[in-house]
């Protein structure tokens, strides 16, 4: 029923703005999450004077930094004021949301105006992948974005479920979380909608239709020229030349930096007064900063028993997706996973080495 009146909604949004929109395609890069979205982001928010005398606007209204543009997600999503996201954005009620939705088409409106011969939209944010996990939240965000657009089309990069939950996991302890769950959902129960590609590709299908959903593989061997940015570009129908190349950081922490900060999550909450602790992200950025690197705290044996759940899930996207691929989605090499992993105590003089190194850099 929900979705049958936001459909009348949107045909009459249609009829009443007539044959001519202002933007003849948007492009919507929904993730998935851990899949290069940062360095993606970073490239279009550097390059925004340039892509803008492309024809292209990489909106700035939610935010000028390169993260995410999780704005569009908080307009869409189901009671976003229960959620990180809508904390985060102030966004506390249900007559909040209304007031950010409105304020946000104020300000895109603004930088429509200011770019008048720009005819490509592009948004990217991969809290449009983890956040709007209904049909219903996904037909909110094309709703708010119709009256605009003629065309969408929705990229979506995949990457191996089990190397995800490994990325996820140091987000989870940058974010707060005293007590991450690597490997989430039961192991004989329903896999979760997160790392459930089938489930993601046929819930925007249904919004966008099946024909608007560009999915790519996160691998470099699969990439345009082997690179992330060069093969978001190709498949958006974007010009490369002439922009500026961001640096891949990796992001994801080392043991050390995991140890410390998890233990900085039990002392600090990341909500203090309805709103982010700025004191512990203060140091999270420190720590993330001191401490990147790769960190494996699962062994080869629950790698592969967590990512052979999803195989049936992952043979039938293929199907949809990729029908005339004719090997696997992902390779299935675990090799650079531990045969087992002893959990070993933090150490003492660990922390008192991050706790000189983040002194020096305050002083």
């Amino acid at each position: 029923m929900v979705i049958k009146k936001l459909r009348s909604v949107l045909g009459q949004v249609a009829k009443s703005n007539g044959s001519k929109k202002r933007f003849k395609r948007c492009v919507l890069h929904i993730g998935t999450e851990k899949t290069g979205t940062t360095t993606i982001q970073r490239f279009l928010t550097v390059n925004r004077k340039e892509l803008a005398r492309d024809g292209v606007i990489y909106p700035a209204a939610t935010g000028n930094n390169g993260g995410t543009q999780w704005g569009f997600a908080a307009c869409a999503q189901n009671k976003p004021w229960e959620k990180d996201v809508g904390v985060a954005l102030g966004i506390h009620s249900e007559e909040d949301q209304v007031s950010y939705r409105d304020t946000l088409r104020k300000k895109l409106f603004r930088e429509f105006l200011a770019a008048p011969k720009a005819d490509v939209l592009v948004i990217s944010s991969e809290h449009l992948h983890s956040r709007l996990i209904s049909q219903e939240a996904i037909f909110r965000l094309k709703a708010f974005l119709e009256p605009w657009v003629e065309r969408f089309e929705i990229v979506l990069y995949l990457r191996r479920q089990d190397r995800v939950a490994v990325s996820l996991y140091s987000t989870k302890i940058k974010s707060g979380n005293p007590t991450p769950i690597l490997f989430p959902g039961a192991p004989k129960g329903p896999v979760p909608y997160y790392f459930d590609y089938e489930k993601i590709y046929d819930n925007w299908c249904a919004v966008f239709g099946e024909e608007a959903l560009k999915v790519r593989l996160f691998s470099p061997r699969e990439w345009e020229q082997g690179d992330l940015v060069h093969d978001f570009c190709d498949v958006c129908g974007l010009s490369p030349e002439g922009k500026r190349m961001p640096v891949v950081e990796n992001e994801s922490l080392n043991q050390m930096g995991a140890d410390f900060l998890l233990e900085v999550n039990r002392k600090l909450p990341n909500i203090v007064d309805g709103k982010r602790n700025q004191e512990r992200d203060a140091v999270t950025r420190l720590i993330s900063k001191l401490c990147h690197g790769k960190n494996y705290p699962a062994s080869r044996e629950a790698a592969m028993k967590f990512y052979h759940r999803y195989l049936e899930c992952n043979a039938r996207i293929k199907e949809k997706a990729f029908p005339d691929r004719s090997e696997p989605l992902f390779d299935e090499d675990f090799s650079d996973y531990p045969e087992s992993v002893e959990q070993l105590e933090p150490r003492y003089e660990d922390a008192v080495e991050l706790a000189l190194r983040i002194w020096k850099m305050k002083i």
